[in-house]
């Protein structure tokens, strides 16, 4: 089987590479010219992955018209925000499987990266899926164990790329709730950007534990309404992957909250970085979206100043402490 990786980020190289080492055809399409030479050169991802040998990958290009037309899945691991630009350079045959990587919700038309694609390349619904959980990409390159989820509608391709991805270090889960595997990659973004704040501010682990279990009920209530399914985002997409990302140094939204937490801008952030903070994306298009949501989203309000109106960290985080009483009702399943 053939397989195109579109996007030599760290995780688009982690599972080209994982890919390559099951056996497949795979070739990985590379954006800029340096990273391509760092490949052709050092077998190395030195941007992204540095220190980890890539050696099953068989082809690379430039040319993203030769990428879609290799692969019998394409999977696309490029950024959220750049993802239409990206695939509108090149037409799809729409019996070919995708299978999204980005976890984001597109600013300004604030659809999830499935509607991105199916807009974009007409392909159905059924042909599109999206894989998320607490996975980082140095990580999983280095063969330490993790789960994850892929989410879609057809449950017999589902089990399908379960099959094609999984490994004895990488274990594969799948869901019926596309809407929600991927809102829940996406949303953790934001609350883990907050906990970064909490890390920058010096708060200690009781404060950090709370805000997680907040966000978390925060992150369920905005989920439901969006869309998804409450259990979903229970699972790896939803609080495993918010746990990782709010604790990880690895975690470029915590590492990006924990930045702000320390005076720095949202400007001065993003120019210090080659990496896409996907979670200040996904805050503005929540936000944006709040007149149409009505419920109540205390932590993303508190963000949102943090963030874009440069409201003064402390203050906010310990204006969440000032919320009247009342009792804890977690979500159920029902």
């Amino acid at each position: 089987m053939r397989i195109s990786v579109i996007g030599a980020g760290g995780w688009g190289t982690a599972i080209a590479e994982l890919l390559g080492k099951k056996g497949f055809e795979v070739l990985l399409w590379v954006h800029g010219e340096e990273t391509l030479k760092a490949f052709e050169n050092f077998k190395e991802n030195t941007f992204y992955l540095k220190g980890i040998k890539i050696e099953h990958i068989e082809r690379f290009t430039k040319d993203i018209s030769d990428a879609i037309d290799f692969g019998e899945i394409l999977v696309l691991a490029v950024p959220a925000q750049k993802l239409r630009n990206v695939i509108q350079k090149s037409g799809c045959n729409k019996e070919k499987l995708v299978l999204n990587l980005a976890k984001g919700i597109e600013m300004k038309s604030f659809k999830r990266m499935s509607q991105v694609i199916m807009e974009e390349w007409h392909i159905p619904k059924e042909n599109i899926f999206t894989l998320s959980g607490p996975n980082f990409s140095f990580e999983i390159a280095s063969e330490m164990p993790a789960a994850t989820v892929i989410g879609g509608t057809d449950e017999n391709i589902l089990k399908e790329l379960q099959n094609i991805l999984s490994t004895n270090y990488f274990r594969v889960y799948y869901s019926l709730d596309l809407p929600g595997v991927e809102l829940g990659g996406s949303l953790k973004n934001v609350y883990a950007i907050a906990c970064g704040v909490s890390d920058g501010l010096g708060f200690g682990d009781s404060s950090k534990a709370s805000l997680i279990i907040r966000s978390l009920a925060e992150l369920v209530r905005l989920g439901v309404v969006l869309g998804g399914r409450r259990e979903t985002f229970f699972g790896l997409s939803g609080s495993g992957d918010l746990i990782a990302t709010a604790f990880s140094r690895r975690s470029r939204n915590r590492r990006a909250g924990e930045e702000i937490g320390r005076k720095m801008t949202k400007e001065e952030v993003e120019k210090e970085t080659r990496e896409v903070i996907e979670g200040i994306y996904t805050l503005k298009s929540v936000y944006d979206l709040d007149a149409s949501l009505a419920i109540e989203l205390p932590i993303i309000f508190s963000l949102y100043r943090i963030v874009y109106e440069k409201a003064e960290p402390g203050r906010e985080l310990l204006s969440l402490m000032q919320r009247p009483f009342k009792e804890e009702k977690f979500l159920s399943f029902e």
